[in-house]
Order: C-alpha cells, then sequence, then structure tokens
C-alpha cells in the first residue's frame, strides 16, 4: 500500500510540474521554458522520423501494416487454437482412461476379509459322512 502511494504521489507531482512549464510556455506564446535544446533535438527526430514513415507508407501502401497486423493476430490464434486442441485431446484422455478405471473397479469388486472367511469356511467343512463319524464318538 505504501509503495502505491509513492507511485502516486510522484505520479501527481510530475504531472503538476509538467503542467506548470505547458502554462507558463503558453503564456510566453510558445518560447520553451525547460529543456529547450533537448526538446529542440526531439522534435527534430520526431519529424524526420514522420517523414520516413510517410514515404515508407507510400511505398508500402496504406493497407500494409494493416495487414500485417492482421497476419500477426492469425498466428496468434492459430497457436491459441493448436493449444487448446490438445488439452483438449488430453482431457479426452483422461476421460477415457478415468472411464476405463472405473468399470475396472464396478467389475473386479474386490473380496473383503468376510468373503474370505465364507471361502474358508466352505473349504475347511466337514463331508456328511465326517459329521455322522463325529457324532457317533459322542
Amino acid at each position: 500500500m505504501q509503495t502505491a502511494l509513492i507511485f502516486l504521489a510522484l505520479s501527481v507531482s510530475t504531472l503538476v510540474i509538467i503542467a506548470g512549464v505547458f502554462r507558463v510556455e503558453d503564456a510566453r506564446e510558445g518560447k520553451r521554458v525547460a529543456l529547450a535544446s533537448v526538446r529542440g533535438l526531439f522534435d527534430t527526430f520526431l519529424r524526420k522520423l514522420r517523414t520516413r514513415l510517410a514515404k515508407a507508407d507510400t511505398y508500402l501502401g496504406r493497407g500494409f501494416a494493416r495487414l500485417m497486423l492482421h497476419y500477426a493476430a492469425h498466428g496468434v490464434l492459430q497457436r491459441l487454437l493448436a493449444f487448446i486442441g490438445r488439452t483438449e485431446q488430453r482431457v479426452e484422455h483422461l476421460l477415457r482412461r478415468n472411464k476405463q478405471v472405473a468399470k475396472e473397479i464396478r467389475t473386479d469388486k474386490q473380496k473383503t476379509h468376510l468373503d474370505a472367511l465364507k471361502e474358508h469356511q466352505e473349504e475347511t467343512a466337514l463331508t456328511e459322512a465326517q459329521k455322522k463319524k463325529m457324532r457317533s464318538h459322542e
């Protein structure tokens, strides 16, 4: 929070200083007050840049920049679509795998310890002959 307040204070103070400089320059009929030589060099650079861009725009055509922007957007969207397609395939694979695992769990019911006890009881159960023999000894 403190950092945000510092940035806010610096931004507001910079805005006030710039507005003050422009106000003084307007009062002096456009004569520059602060950093006149640097601002003059910057203005010259921007004029040259503007002239070159105007020549390039005439040479390349008015729609060239727009066309390049559309090609760039098309490339980004195509890559995004490919990414979404790969993600969709992975999710479908996970769904199929999950379905198989659920089916295996449904068919392969785990035996509990009670089932094991019942099987053991059936395996070790006495035959009728053994039961009669044991009753006769009583």
